[in-house]
């Protein structure tokens, strides 16, 4: 934490162990940062094992499913097809053989539509989903289907989230999901006047009040590296 009361405040709302990967990142990069940490969402499975007979590859939409699928199962020997570098990345650092879309949901349906893997393609998920990848993969040819093996469950941060925002420099509110904005908007309530929103993409924006998401600034690409430059460029504009 910086010294200076005054020094902006990046408040993160990510789960908690995304956020300290963020936070991580987010000072490699910009340098001593203040920040807080309050999740909207608990990463919880839902599943205590993943039948994985007949799949030939794995499709991951987040660095999250990976994590719980390498606490339901020792097998690290399916391909893992991954929606961008932070996903891959976790999938390898289990020992999976990973490739990244290197973008989004969009990019991730165009790469295996193109490369066109054969065999049942399982995509392990959350609860709560966007992209429809599978469903997108299936109309395209190809052998794909959803499972979800975790919920992402509302927290609950009462009176610290008020206190972030009440910092008496600029809070920096990073935003990564349509849900965690949402959920950060109803728990913040009108303590979010003074907050400046950064967000992934503009339908995590568009899950704001009309005036914070006039407000938001947009990531120039999904990811967390454009979510960083965001965050830095407002911290020193």
């Amino acid at each position: 934490m910086s010294d200076n009361a005054d020094a902006p405040l990046v408040l993160i709302t990510r789960p908690r162990d995304a956020a300290h990967r963020f936070a991580e990142e987010m000072r490699a990069a910009v340098g001593p940062v203040a920040v807080a940490i309050i999740p909207m969402l608990e990463i919880k499975p839902v599943v205590e094992r993943v039948d994985l007979e007949g799949v030939s590859a794995l499709i991951f939409t987040s660095a999250a499913g990976v994590e719980v699928f390498g606490t339901l199962t020792g097998d690290r020997d399916l391909p893992a097809w991954c929606v961008g570098d932070r996903t891959a990345e976790a999938a390898r650092e289990i020992g999976l053989r990973a490739t990244s879309a290197g973008g989004d949901a969009e990019a991730l349906v165009a790469l295996m539509a193109e490369a066109r893997p054969e065999g049942r393609l399982l995509h392990l998920s959350g609860m709560h989903t966007r992209g429809d990848v599978a469903g997108r993969l299936f109309e395209a040819g190809l052998r794909a289907e959803a499972r979800a093996i975790y919920d992402q469950v509302a927290a609950q941060p009462g009176s610290e989230l008020v206190a972030a925002l009440a910092h008496p420099g600029r809070v920096i509110v990073p935003l990564f999901s349509p849900r965690s904005a949402a959920l950060f908007a109803e728990a913040a309530g009108t303590a979010t006047a003074q907050a400046e929103i950064v967000a992934l993409s503009r339908a995590v924006a568009d899950a704001l009040p009309d005036d914070m998401a006039q407000g938001a600034r947009i990531a120039d690409s999904p990811d967390a590296p454009a979510m960083i430059r965001a965050v830095a460029a407002l911290i020193s504009p």
